[in-house]
C-alpha cells in the first residue's frame, strides 16, 4: 500500500472516527428508533461520498463528469446530516415518519445519480466517437501533407496539395458502411508515398484513386444526413 494511498485512508476516516466519538459519548449507546434509523442513513451518505469519485469515466469529459456525479452525492450527505442533526438533538420518536423521509431522500439521490451516471456515460461514448472519426481525417490529412512535402515535382506537389485540401475539408462523421472506403483510402496513400519520388505516372493514376474512394466515401457520409 502506498503512502499516498494511507493517507487518504486516513483523511477519508477523520468523519467517521469524529462523528462516532461524538455520538457515543455524548448520547451513549441507547437510543430510539429513529436515531439509529438516520445514524445507518448518514453513514451510508458518507460512504457513497467516499465511493462516486472512484466511479468510472471515460473521454476528455472524465473530470467534469465525475465532478457533477461528486457534487450530487455530496449534496446528499450534507442533507443527510442536517437532517440527521435535527432528529438526534429533537429526538423525535417517529420511526416510521423517519423511515419513509430518509427513503424518499435516498431514492431522489439515486435517481439522480443513476439518471447523471448515464447521461456522462452517453456522453462518453459520444465525445470517444468523435474523436475516432477526427482521427481519421487528422491522420489521412497528415499523411497527403507528408507526401506533398516529399515530392520534387511541382506539378505533382501541386495535385497532391489539392488532395489535401480535398481530405481536410471532408465530413468528419463516419459509418460501418464506409469503413472500406477508409481503409482503402488509407492503403492507397501508403502506396502513394511509395511512388511518388520514382514514378509521376503512377503517383497521378494512385491521387485519381483516392480522390475517387474519397468522393463515395464523402458522398455516403452525407447522404445518411
Amino acid at each position: 500500500m502506498t503512502k499516498k494511498n494511507v493517507l487518504t485512508i486516513i483523511i477519508d476516516s477523520v468523519f467517521v472516527v469524529a462523528f462516532n466519538i461524538l455520538f457515543f459519548v455524548n448520547g451513549g449507546t441507547q437510543h430510539i428508533s429513529s436515531v439509529w434509523a438516520c445514524y445507518g442513513f448518514l453513514h451510508f451518505a458518507y460512504l457513497m461520498v467516499l465511493i462516486t469519485p472512484v466511479i468510472d469515466a471515460k473521454g476528455k469529459t472524465a473530470y467534469l463528469s465525475k465532478l457533477t456525479t461528486y457534487t450530487i452525492s455530496l449534496i446528499y450527505f450534507f442533507i443527510e446530516l442536517i437532517f440527521s442533526i435535527a432528529v438526534f438533538t429533537s429526538e423525535i420518536n417517529k420511526i416510521k415518519l423517519i423511515i419513509s423521509v430518509q427513503t424518499i431522500i435516498t431514492a431522489i439521490y439515486i435517481i439522480l445519480l443513476m439518471s447523471n451516471l448515464l447521461t456522462n456515460d452517453s456522453i462518453a461514448r459520444k465525445q470517444e466517437r468523435h474523436d475516432l472519426e477526427n482521427d481519421f481525417i487528422k491522420t489521412i490529412s497528415s499523411k497527403a501533407k507528408f507526401i506533398e512535402s516529399i515530392t520534387a515535382d511541382p506539378k505533382l506537389k501541386n495535385r497532391i496539395n489539392n488532395l489535401y485540401y480535398s481530405i481536410h475539408s471532408s465530413p468528419t462523421r463516419t459509418s460501418s458502411e464506409v469503413v472500406v472506403y477508409e481503409t482503402k483510402i488509407t492503403e492507397l496513400l501508403e502506396d502513394l508515398e511509395t511512388v511518388v519520388g520514382r514514378d509521376s505516372v503512377a503517383a497521378i493514376e494512385k491521387i485519381v484513386e483516392i480522390e475517387y474512394m474519397l468522393n463515395k466515401r464523402n458522398f455516403m457520409i452525407k447522404a445518411r444526413r
